[in-house]
């Protein structure tokens, strides 16, 4: 078997566990279950989007990192399948299917493998499946130990499984506490497993930016794309983690923004568009902060004009109409000023190279000699596009 059926195989082999999985989650729909992280059948998203992008990299690049990508969404299947079969087989029906615990224990520790290979190695050999240098590999074993460490951890914890509550370890070792399945309280082991490998992760983030410092050409458009994918990642965890008031909508939106790093991945190895990430990551610098400027304004309009108005009119809707009318007629003004500002500060060479333009138009509106508007002309085209050569012809 080559490469690329090996591939698309295993891609089959995930996206019929995730199919298995969610058939026996609609036939058990409805049963009451513990509360836990996210809501179910949410791993057959990461089947489809990891496992997809994964072996299309691998079928046409032959990457390592799509075989990670891979390896996380085949894996992600395996999960949701397990813990669906044991929800069915412990607690829709119970005695209905062989072994149901043993599939609960597997989707208790199974996760531990999917972090480590999408969050952590997958940065730390992107973009060419290589280490940055061998002195960075030392991550990558730290890496594998923790996963291996935190893993086993959880296989022999005495009690109720983290990930299935409702089964009993059936490997669990007397007293042995990692994690409490009730409260999420963490004992010792766990605190040491994923205090390691966010240590890993931590260094993982500091390759790509060692990467990123010294890429040129396609490389830094790759790792450019990477960059755009986890500050969009960061963005919904840390809103995601502000949200948890909200019930599961804040999990919601960090599962929903975890999908931006696949696609990310995808644009940057296969390089579909990949000098589009310059405008890309320009639009969302500058509406990024338009929009939080006109919040502000917004909001701080409703606190001035409530206040202002409260003595007249009561003045909550008029404020918020009067708000929204000024916000409305700031937003072009705005705009326009962040995107002055994040082309001065990002993008220098396009900030001055407007800065040419207009003078050249300056001067080419009061300027009656052609041997000077040749020369302008000349001048204004080495500084804006920088040719090796550059000549006017004359008729």
């Amino acid at each position: 078997m080559n490469t690329r059926a090996l591939a698309w195989t295993l891609w089959a082999i995930g996206i019929g566990f995730a199919a298995a999985g969610l058939a026996l989650l609609a036939a058990s729909y409805g049963v009451p279950i513990p509360d836990s992280w996210g809501f179910r059948g949410f791993t057959a998203i990461f089947t489809v989007m990891f496992g997809t992008v994964g072996a299309l990299i691998v079928a046409s690049r032959r990457n390592l990192v799509g075989w990670l990508l891979l390896a996380g969404g085949v894996l992600s299947g395996i999960q949701c399948f397990c813990e669906e079969y044991a929800i069915y087989g412990v607690v829709a029906r119970p005695g209905s299917l062989p072994a149901p615990e043993i599939l609960g224990w597997i989707n208790s520790w199974i996760w531990v493998s999917i972090v480590a290979l999408v969050a952590i190695f997958v940065p730390l050999l992107f973009p060419t499946g290589h280490f940055l240098s061998p002195r960075w590999r030392i991550a990558g074993i730290a890496t594998a130990g923790m996963t291996v460490y935190l893993t086993t951890a959880l296989m022999f914890q005495d009690g109720p499984l983290n990930n299935a509550p409702f089964v009993i370890n059936p490997f669990g070792i007397f007293g042995f506490k990692v994690i409490d399945a009730a409260t999420g309280s963490a004992s010792a082991p766990f605190l040491i497993g994923y205090g390691g490998l966010v240590t890993c992760a931590t260094a993982a983030a500091a390759s790509v930016v060692a990467r990123f410092r010294r890429a040129r050409g396609i490389e830094r458009q790759q790792m450019k794309t990477l960059a755009f994918g986890g500050f969009v990642l960061a963005l919904g965890a840390a809103a995601g983690g502000g949200l948890q008031e909200q019930g599961k909508f804040g999990q919601l939106f960090f599962i929903a923004t975890l999908q931006v790093v696949p696609i990310a991945v995808a644009v940057a190895v296969l390089r579909y568009r990949l000098y589009d990430i310059d405008v890309l990551i320009n639009r969302a610098l500058v509406y990024g902060a338009t929009t939080a400027a006109i919040a502000i304004a917004f909001f701080a309009g409703i606190v001035i004009l409530q206040t202002a108005l409260r003595p007249i009119t009561g003045g909550s809707e008029l404020a918020v109409a009067a708000s929204t009318l000024v916000c409305f007629a700031l937003f072009q003004p705005i705009r326009r000023r962040m995107q002055s500002t994040v082309d001065r500060r990002f993008y220098r060479s396009r900030y001055d190279g407007a800065r040419t333009l207009d003078r050249f138009s300056a001067e080419l509106a009061g300027e009656v000699d052609l041997a000077a508007v040749r020369g302008s002309l000349i001048d204004a085209v080495g500084e804006t596009v920088q040719p090796t050569h550059a000549s006017v012809w004359l008729r």
